[in-house]
């Protein structure tokens, strides 16, 4: 009799234990995470690096005479913002990013996925070559390179995939051409 009420218990820590160790999250839910916390986290730091670095103070020929300084700051800085939302609006393009979960998906295993998300969890690991271990199976750096000449492409004046970002090359050309005929009317 004693030993029917140990049973129950037991079978139900069993049951437990169990559903603790059910099975590991579908592959595309992996490559979701993997993609998330490590690949367009890695893209996401890039990309605010360089909007860090461009902030429109930069970049500023030395010799621009001091009647058109503030307009081209002025274009400069406008044309540096809107190129920076222009590369972050690539990054999360939704296309872009389900392609990429998909390739990694079809590229690593389930266990494959878990252990980079084990890795990044380790404070020590460095991001950015974790991401470049991802990007390296096959195909996946194919798909980054071809998102990123499509953002490059689209940094042109005639380009219509960003109305903001053609909008402000032509500004910055139009402050450049003014102040060369400045220069050239001071010389």
């Amino acid at each position: 009799m004693r030993l029917r009420r140990c049973v129950p218990p037991l079978l139900l820590a069993g049951v437990l234990c169990t559903g603790a160790y059910a099975a590991p999250a579908d592959t595309l839910g992996l490559a979701r995470e993997v993609n998330a916390q490590i690949v367009h986290r890695h893209m996401r730091e890039e990309a605010h690096a360089f909007a860090a670095a461009f902030n429109g103070s930069t970049m500023m020929p030395e010799d621009i005479p001091a009647g058109c300084q503030a307009q081209m700051r002025e274009a400069v800085t406008g044309m540096y913002a809107a190129m920076t939302e222009h590369l972050k609006a690539g990054i999360e393009e939704p296309e872009y990013q389900r392609v990429l979960e998909q390739q990694l998906a079809s590229v690593y295993s389930s266990d494959q996925l878990q252990a980079f998300l084990v890795r990044a969890a380790d404070t020590d690991t460095d991001r950015a070559a974790l991401s470049a271990e991802i990007l390296s199976g096959p195909g996946l750096k194919d798909i980054e390179e071809a998102q990123m000449q499509k953002i490059v492409d689209g940094m042109d004046e005639k380009s219509p995939s960003s109305p903001a970002l053609a909008a402000a090359l032509q500004a910055a050309s139009a402050a450049k051409a003014a102040c060369e005929r400045l220069q050239i009317d001071a010389g």
